[in-house]
């Protein structure tokens, strides 16, 4: 989401604005209450947080598993449709796994002991604009800013810019969207980057949970969303 503002898409703006606002309000407005008492509820794992430890097998046989299952999956999908001039996914999730450890090396050595995230540093953003308090001004805040503007400088270099915006009927839902991503991104602890790309990658056990929620909830909209479209009006 974050990205596409750099290529022009106000819609997307729009939505990151929700996603930051929706986030606080979660964190310390509106629905504080509801995260904190939704916080309160959860599964006894007898106080590990690691995969391997709630299983009892080693981290690396884990890792091993998942890999096996990773490639029977990927074997047995359709590949996907490749797009003249833009990288394939092999290329494209290797860079984007080397910029996650990038972000573990550098996040680490500036007092950021979490890799890749939207959710909180959207949060942190947006605190530290509006009440101008350095401390949220973070390594992540940062990283969120460089994201548009890589954005943006990768859209130069295709050619000239230019800000597009949705229809007017739609400025709401993608605003309500991003609202409803930033409120369910700090009550999961994390939105599909902070959980599927981060997460996953030290073997969280909320982070899987909340990586199935994810995916599920997404069939889910596609597959509403798809039945409406067929409704008769």
């Amino acid at each position: 989401m974050w990205s596409r503002p750099g290529t022009g898409s106000a819609g997307a703006a729009l939505a990151a604005l929700g996603l930051a606002l929706g986030g606080v309000a979660a964190e310390r407005g509106a629905l504080a209450a509801l995260t904190r008492q939704i916080s309160g509820v959860g599964l006894a794992t007898a106080g590990t947080s690691s995969l391997p430890a709630l299983i009892g097998l080693p981290a690396w046989l884990v890792i091993l598993i998942a890999l096996v299952g990773a490639g029977g999956l990927l074997w047995r999908l359709p590949p996907p449709s490749q797009t003249p001039g833009r990288w394939g996914w092999p290329v494209t999730g290797a860079i984007i796994g080397l910029l996650g450890v990038g972000a573990w090396v550098s996040g680490s050595r500036a007092g950021w002991h979490w890799g890749l995230s939207i959710t909180g540093p959207s949060r942190s953003l947006l605190e530290a604009g509006l009440l101008g308090s350095p401390e949220s001004f973070t390594w992540g805040a940062v990283m969120l800013i460089g994201i548009p503007l890589g954005s943006w400088a990768s859209a130069r270099l295709r050619g000239p810019f230019a800000w597009r915006a949705p229809a007017p009927a739609a400025l709401p839902r993608r605003f309500l969207g991003g609202v409803l991503m930033g409120a369910g991104g700090t009550l999961a602890g994390g939105c599909n980057i902070g959980n599927a790309l981060t997460g996953l990658s030290i073997l969280s056990v909320h982070s899987l949970i909340a990586t199935a929620a994810i995916a599920a909830g997404g069939v889910l909209g596609v597959r509403v969303s798809a039945w409406r479209d067929r409704a008769p009006p």
